[in-house]
């Protein structure tokens, strides 16, 4: 996995791991949060390594599938972008557009 890669699924690991099984949670900290190969985690865990492929594969699937649907991740982000912008001119307008991001116009 790229190290570009890596912080997308580790961000959105952060905002949807409670929504993963723990066994999903455990593997993909291991693999993700941990570095540790997938021979690695198949033994610490009793298992295949084709068993901790198909875990990690199977949660990313997840992480993509259920940000596609709520999108929170990506709102984060639009939303600290124009909190960068942010200044005595155009708070108002920043203002507005951050509500509109949110659905709340």
């Amino acid at each position: 996995m790229s190290i570009k890669d890596g912080v997308h699924y580790a961000e959105l690991y952060s905002e949807y791991f409670s929504l993963l099984t723990e066994n999903q949670r455990s593997v993909f900290e291991m693999y993700c949060m941990c570095d540790l190969s997938l021979g690695e985690i198949a033994e610490i865990k009793g298992v295949s390594r084709q068993s901790v492929s198909d875990s990690v594969v199977k949660t990313k699937k997840a992480l993509d599938e259920t940000e596609q649907k709520l999108g929170v991740l990506a709102k984060k982000k639009a939303v600290y972008a124009l909190i960068d912008q942010l200044n005595d001119k155009n708070a108002v307008e920043i203002g507005e557009k951050i509500k509109n991001i949110l659905g709340e116009n």
